[in-house]
């Protein structure tokens, strides 16, 4: 078995050539790669510094809205205990009236519990005077001359 020799047709110099040219062709998409690879460091640069904006402005809306919901808290509070003040006294007005209104009923009751009393007097009287009335004259008529 012996081999046959093999001759090549191709000079050194077309192969270099052919070699450096694929070599140029992959230098120029590393170009491009490198390229790509700057603009994108470029946008996530630009967008952390977005994003830091976007927070700072987040952090002020909050804090202004904390501050504004304190005071609308505090407005609140401050109503509610005037309003809270201004029941208070106006009940504390209407249980002093309702307290002399009680005590004049007291004291009109006591006056119609006095009046009752002189009215049953009365009426125990005048129903005496007529039981005795009515003896008086039941006497006079089975008695005629019961006097002398």
């Amino acid at each position: 078995m012996t081999q046959d020799p093999v001759t090549v047709t191709y000079s050194l110099e077309e192969v270099l050539e052919k070699i450096i040219q694929k070599l140029d062709r992959m230098d120029d998409k590393f170009e491009n790669l490198d390229d790509k690879f700057e603009n994108l460091q470029k946008e996530i640069v630009e967008i952390k510094i977005g994003q830091v904006k976007l927070e700072s402005e987040l952090k002020g809306d909050i804090k202004a809205l904390e501050s504004e919901l304190k005071g609308d808290i505090k407005a609140l509070e401050s109503e509610l205990k005037g309003d809270i003040k201004a029941l208070e006294s106006e009940l504390k007005g209407d249980i002093k009236t309702l307290e002399t209104e009680v005590k004049t009923l007291e004291t009109e009751v006591k006056g119609i519990g006095k009046r009752l009393d002189t009215q049953e007097f009365i009426n125990r009287s005048v129903v005496v005077g007529f039981v005795l009335a009515l003896v008086a004259g039941t006497v006079k008529l089975f008695f005629p001359s019961f006097p002398r």
